[in-house]
């Protein structure tokens, strides 16, 4: 599994129900560019930016959701 597969695997879970803000949970969001493999979001109703790891435990991990997915896995 690639980076981005890991990525985009993410963001399907994530987001099943649509995308909310972490930090005041409003759905007024739009997509906001990216950042590596990471759609990047713009909330309409607090003006922050998030990504679809911010508030997960693979926030601020030196290891890539790969490697995250396969601990979990084994």
């Amino acid at each position: 599994m690639s980076e981005s597969a890991a990525a985009d695997l993410l963001q399907q879970v994530r987001w099943c129900d649509g995308v909310e803000c972490p930090r005041c949970r409003s759905d007024l969001t739009v997509r906001n560019g990216s950042y590596r493999e990471y759609q990047r979001y713009l909330c309409k109703n607090c003006g922050r930016t998030f990504n679809d790891k911010t508030g997960t435990i693979f926030a601020h991990s030196k290891l890539s959701l790969k490697e995250w997915y396969f601990t979990i896995y084994v």
